[in-house]
Parts: C-alpha cells; sequence; structure tokens
C-alpha cells in the first residue's frame, strides 16, 4: 500500500530577517557584520561563507565573472528547425500551401515545449516561425491570417522589428494604410537601420498621398455638378 503523500511547506516562524551591514573599504576576513545584537541564535561563524565571498569581490574590484550558462538546444530545436527548412523550401518557389503546412507544424512543435524547458526557446522559435508563416499568409493572398500571425509575433517578441513590419505589410494589402504606417513607425523604433521598413514607409506614404489626390478630384468633381431641379 503506497503512502499518501506529505504536503511541503515553508513555515515562515523559522524564517529569520538578519541585519547585516557592510564596509566596502576594508578586506578585513569580516567585512560584512551584524548591525546592532545579532539574534540569539545566530553566531559570527554563520556569516564565513558569506564573508569568504565579500573578501574575493573585494579583493578582485575588476574581476570579470563567467556569463550564465547558455542553455543548449535540444532534439526539439533540431525538429523545429528542420519543419520550418521545409517551409521555407516551398516559400522560396512560391508554393503557399506547403509553405504554410510546415510552418504550422514547425510552430506547433514550438509551441509544445514542456514547462521546464527554457522558455526563450519556445518565444525565439515562434516569433520567427510565425512571421515566415504570415508572409506566406501574404503570397497566398490571406490578409487577415497574415495580420493575425503578425500580432502574435509582437505578443511574443514585441522589440523585433520583423513582426512590425508583417503587421503592416498585412494592414497595407487590407487598405488600411494609416494604420500601416503606424505599424511601420513602431517597428523602425526598435530598429532605425531596417532598411525595408525605411521602403515599406515611403511606399505606404506615396499610397496615402495618392489616395489623398483621388478623394480632392472626387470632391471636386461632385462640387462641379449642377443640381437638377
Amino acid at each position: 500500500m503506497n503512502a499518501a503523500p506529505q504536503s511541503v511547506g515553508v513555515d515562515d516562524s523559522l524564517i529569520s530577517f538578519v541585519p547585516l551591514k557592510v564596509n566596502p573599504t576594508v578586506q578585513t576576513p569580516t567585512p560584512i557584520t551584524f548591525d546592532g545584537t545579532p539574534p540569539p541564535n545566530f553566531t559570527p561563524s554563520d556569516l564565513t561563507s558569506l564573508n569568504q565571498l565579500a573578501r574575493v569581490l573585494l579583493s578582485n574590484p575588476k574581476a570579470i565573472f563567467p556569463p550564465p550558462p547558455v542553455p543548449q538546444p535540444n532534439e526539439r530545436s533540431s525538429q523545429v528547425a528542420q519543419a520550418k527548412e521545409e517551409g521555407n523550401k516551398y516559400f522560396r518557389v512560391k508554393n503557399w500551401t506547403e509553405a504554410i503546412k510546415f510552418y504550422t507544424l514547425s510552430a506547433d512543435i514550438a509551441a509544445s515545449r514542456p514547462v521546464f524547458e527554457a522558455g526563450v526557446y519556445a518565444r525565439d522559435e515562434l516569433a520567427l516561425t510565425l512571421s515566415n508563416r504570415s508572409a506566406a499568409y501574404m503570397g497566398a493572398g490571406q490578409y487577415v491570417n497574415a495580420l493575425v500571425d503578425a500580432n502574435a509575433v509582437i505578443q511574443i517578441k514585441r522589440p523585433w522589428m520583423k513582426g512590425h513590419f508583417r503587421k503592416g505589410k498585412a494592414l497595407a494589402a487590407m487598405g488600411r494604410l494609416h494604420e500601416a504606417r503606424e505599424a511601420f513607425l513602431l517597428g523602425l523604433q526598435f530598429d532605425p537601420t531596417a532598411e525595408e521598413v525605411r521602403t515599406a514607409v515611403d511606399e505606404v506614404n506615396k499610397q496615402l498621398l495618392a489616395q489623398q489626390d483621388r478623394d480632392a478630384s472626387t470632391t471636386t468633381k461632385t462640387a462641379a455638378t449642377p443640381v437638377t431641379a
């Protein structure tokens, strides 16, 4: 018979907050000391490890510490990349249906990562794959789906210029030129050197001017039309 699992909790009464002070100008054996009277259940030896670390830091003010460990990609990353590359292959020959299918497969694999794996992988993989799928939807003339994917990219990785670029392209294709221009300009705020976004802004500005000319011409013709009784 299996025993019932025991709940594990933290008893707040066992946690003591100890006032400490540090003198950064000295490298004595105890630069960190109690600030005031230590609790009865603490002794100076309780600070030994902390003071050892403090002495190392104080004696090496210019020490360069190694960066945090970089998680290594696993098999799932290879599967995501493989499906994405298949999508890229069909994208290059403008087979939008197959490209969308493989980009969707890649996104599904990326999104199915277990919660204990590094979330940065899922975010980067999803952002890249959905950006590509948005472009494939654009090629297929499915502008609403392209916009949905672009918005998802922005939600996942807002500082990445590409999501705003995809959003602007989808909005422009839907005739929502003012919104498209705003999306492009926001993308430029994140990456002012992005030439493709600058080009897109120029194009949408030309479209807006042409639209204004057409509206003005229509207004003039309407005003010149005589009113018949």
